[in-house]
C-alpha cells in the first residue's frame, strides 16, 4: 500500500513538472492565415497598409528618432522582412506602429503575406 502511494505521488510529480515546463515554452507565432482568397502581395494589398501605418516614421528624412529603414518601397522594407523585425514588431509583439493604430485584420494580412514569402 505504501509503495502504491509513493508510485502514484512520483507519477503525479513527473506529470506536473512536464505540464509546467510545457506551459513555459515560448509561444510560437499564431498563424491565422484563414483569409479567404488570400493572394496577398506587396503591390496589391500590403503597400496600402504600410503607407497608411508605417510611412510617417519609416521614410528617409522623417526625423523620427529610432525609426529605421525606408518602407516607401518593397526593396526598402525587404531587409526588415528578411531579418524578422517586421514579423516580430508588427505581428508578434504588436508594438508597431507606435500607438497601436493598426487593426488586427491588417496585422493578420501582414502575417499571412510574410508566411507566403512576402511576394512583391
Amino acid at each position: 500500500m505504501k509503495l502504491n502511494i509513493i508510485t502514484i505521488t512520483a507519477v503525479f510529480a513527473l506529470l506536473s513538472t512536464a505540464l509546467f515546463w510545457q506551459g513555459c515554452k515560448k509561444d510560437e507565432p499564431k498563424s491565422d492565415c484563414n483569409i479567404p482568397n488570400a493572394n496577398l502581395s506587396y503591390n496589391l494589398n500590403i503597400k496600402r497598409i504600410i503607407d497608411q501605418q508605417c510611412i510617417s516614421c519609416h521614410i528617409t528624412g522623417s526625423g523620427v528618432v529610432g525609426a529605421v529603414g525606408d518602407y516607401s518601397t518593397y526593396e526598402g522594407i525587404k531587409t526588415y522582412l528578411d531579418n524578422g523585425k517586421v514579423l516580430d514588431r508588427v505581428v508578434e509583439r504588436k508594438d508597431m506602429p507606435q500607438g497601436g493604430a493598426m487593426s488586427q485584420s491588417q496585422r493578420d494580412s501582414i502575417n499571412c503575406w510574410i508566411e507566403a514569402g512576402y511576394p512583391k
